[in-house]
């Protein structure tokens, strides 16, 4: 009897609705919040946008907790490393969303420092948890995708405020925009990562029809005809 594979679909809408959420709260902050040199947790700081900002990132938390168990479900072992940085990920996520960052100018207590840690955590777990499952699996986009986080990120720290290279690429201008696409990234690796082909599906059952054994010689030396097996 075969088992019913869970299903994708819980995987691939944490992103999905983590993306819609994100939309939503740009757009309601569209006079409040710049794109350009504001990060996506001051969204969370503000009324109109907080529950947004809050939902989206507890959906992708969703998103990543279910391909960790649907790795567990196909490759208990080898996708033993990929799925800890995938469940890393999701308990970054959770963090992000408990402990809001402080405003502007910096980071100046407890909870916005584990914010800023949690979040560090899932910039760079997420792109090596991808990487390690689109080489492995054959998973041509998943794996580029996670080459693109990697950029995105080392871009986002080089063009952060207190940067030693932020002056030179006029980071100040545009951080805001790279850890958007960087963010942006990262939710189409865990969709990538949620459709991988690798993860169970339905296979038929097996039930003999039509297999053959090959012909045997007979007592007089000639050949019976092959004779199907069957199960049933």
């Amino acid at each position: 009897m075969n088992e019913d594979p869970p299903s994708r679909w819980p995987g691939v809408a944490g992103p999905l609705l983590a993306l819609a959420a994100m939309g939503y709260a740009h757009l309601v902050t569209a006079d409040t919040v710049n794109p350009l040199n504001d990060l996506i947790s001051d969204y969370a700081l503000l009324d109109d946008s907080a529950w947004a900002t809050v939902g989206g990132t507890i959906a992708l938390a969703m998103g990543c907790l279910w391909v960790a168990y649907l790795l567990a479900r196909v490759e208990p072992v080898r996708g033993a490393a990929s799925r800890a940085l995938f469940v890393a990920s999701a308990l970054g996520l959770l963090l992000t969303a408990a402990f809001p960052t402080d405003a502007a100018p910096g980071v100046v207590s407890v909870a916005g420092e584990i914010h800023r840690w949690s979040a560090a955590v899932v910039f760079t777990a997420l792109p090596c948890a991808g990487w390690m499952l689109g080489r492995r699996s054959g998973n041509g986009p998943l794996a580029t995708v996670s080459v693109l986080s990697t950029v995105f990120l080392a871009w986002f720290l080089a063009a952060h405020p207190g940067s030693p290279f932020s002056e030179l690429i006029d980071g100040a201008g545009h951080y805001g925009l790279v850890q958007r696409l960087l963010v942006l990234s990262e939710t189409t690796l865990i969709l990538l990562a949620a459709l991988w082909p690798g993860h169970p599906a339905r296979r038929p059952a097996v039930t003999g029809r039509g297999m053959t054994i090959p012909a045997q010689p007979g007592p007089d030396d000639t050949r019976r005809p092959r004779q199907p097996i069957g199960l049933d």
